[in-house]
């Protein structure tokens, strides 16, 4: 009779793959082959903060990077608190360098540790990391960090207020990097170092306002840009024609505007419409 552990190790991953982390976890203290099928599992999603009380589990990814390379998702979310020692975030380094096989990347972290990403840029590439979401600042160790990240799609950063400056050390994107960049989330001065020359179709921009100049520069996306969300400090149906000047292939728009608005603004032709030529009214 075949016994359990004489099965074709792709079998086990087919039953595996439908047990829960309970199953999983028993699943895995049965022998030494079926724990690294369930840890491929059990650790293939890891969400870290301070009020899961799992922040142990960092430390454990930095020392068993056998382990690490089953993570595909990873967040953590942890504030500028005193008792996170500097000394966790050099072992969050070490984990993020241990996680080869990412496809997403949450670090919501103190603004002020980009540094993290520094040992992790000694690596190759991350081939499949496809979303990164950061609270740091546009700086050289976040640039450096893209340059590694050749299919990345969904990129969120510089997005919290910061009193860290932009590019503190002078330094600009490569042209090749982040090449299929899809989508970002972030301030308008980051995304005119970001859009132009890559197929960008959706930007969702605060910390600033939007500027005319700024349209101009979103316009040299290599995609047409198809979604935007923006904060602007001018009047909105002048800012409504340029949109359509230049991004006219726009199909969802949310725009808020700080100018106060005393009067109506003067009758003109629907700016919304031109959005929508082929829209009839009803």
């Amino acid at each position: 009779m075949l016994s359990l552990q004489n099965l074709p190790i792709e079998l086990v991953h087919f039953i595996a793959q439908d047990l829960d982390i309970h199953a999983l976890a028993a699943f895995a203290q049965t022998c030494s082959s079926f724990c690294l099928v369930a840890q491929s599992f059990l650790y293939r999603r890891i969400s870290v903060s301070a009020w899961s009380r799992n922040l142990c589990v960092v430390p454990l990814l930095a020392r068993r990077p056998d382990i690490a390379r089953h993570v595909r998702s990873f967040y953590i979310a942890v504030d500028s608190s005193p008792t996170v020692f500097p000394a966790y975030y050099g072992l969050l380094a070490k984990a993020i360098l241990n996680m080869s096989e990412l496809t997403s990347l949450n670090l919501l972290v103190d603004s002020g540790v980009s540094w993290v990403l520094k040992e992790a840029c000694t690596h190759t590439s991350y081939p499949f990391l496809t979303h990164f979401t950061c609270s740091f600042p546009f700086d050289e160790n976040v640039i450096q960090f893209l340059s590694k990240t050749p299919s990345l799609l969904e990129l969120e950063v510089d997005s919290i207020p910061s009193t860290f400056a932009l590019n503190p050390l002078g330094a600009s994107l490569p042209p090749a990097t982040i090449p299929r960049l899809e989508q970002f989330i972030g301030t308008p001065r980051t995304a005119r170092a970001l859009v132009p020359g890559r197929p960008i179709k959706s930007l969702h921009l605060n910390g600033s306002a939007l500027t005319e100049e700024d349209i101009v520069l979103l316009a040299r996306s290599t995609s047409p840009i198809l979604v935007l969300g923006a904060v602007i400090n001018s009047a909105p149906v002048p800012f409504l024609e340029h949109l359509y000047r230049y991004l006219p292939h726009l199909a969802y728009l949310r725009i808020m505007t700080t100018q106060t608005m005393h009067h109506p603004p003067a009758p003109v032709s629907s700016p919304i419409s031109m959005f929508q030529p082929s829209v009839s009214k009803q």
